[in-house]
C-alpha cells in the first residue's frame, strides 16, 4: 500500500479534490476544483498523469467511460480513503480540533 508521505503535495491535493467532488468525480470537475485553489491553472497532462499513478497506487479507480462514451470517473478506493481520513484525523489532532468520539460525543 502507498503511504501518504510517499505520494506528492499534488497527488494528495488529488486525493481531497477526489472527496471534495465526489457527486462529480470526472477530470475537469476536479481540475476545476484544483484551479480555485491553485495560483496556476493545473494542466490536463499533470492532472491526468497523476490520477493514472494514484489508480496504479491503489488509492483511486478509474471508471472509463461511465460518464459517457469518453468521460471517465474517479472514485477513492477504500485505502485512498483510508488514507485521507488517517491524514485528516493526524491534522486535526495537532490543531488542537475536537474529534468525533466513539460514544458519539467529542474528544479533543
Amino acid at each position: 500500500m502507498t503511504e501518504w508521505y510517499a505520494l506528492s503535495a499534488f497527488q494528495r491535493d488529488l486525493l481531497t479534490a477526489i472527496a471534495a467532488v465526489d457527486d462529480e468525480p470526472y477530470g475537469l470537475a476536479l481540475k476545476e476544483y484544483l484551479d480555485e485553489r491553485y495560483p496556476d491553472s493545473i494542466n490536463h497532462s499533470r492532472l491526468y498523469q497523476n490520477l493514472d499513478r494514484l489508480a496504479d497506487a491503489g488509492l483511486v479507480t478509474i471508471d472509463r467511460h461511465a460518464l459517457d462514451k469518453r468521460t471517465n470517473a474517479y472514485r477513492l478506493t477504500d485505502d485512498g480513503r483510508r488514507q485521507l481520513q488517517h491524514q485528516a484525523r493526524a491534522l486535526a489532532s495537532v490543531c488542537d480540533v475536537p474529534q468525533p468520539a466513539a460514544d458519539g460525543g467529542l474528544r479533543k
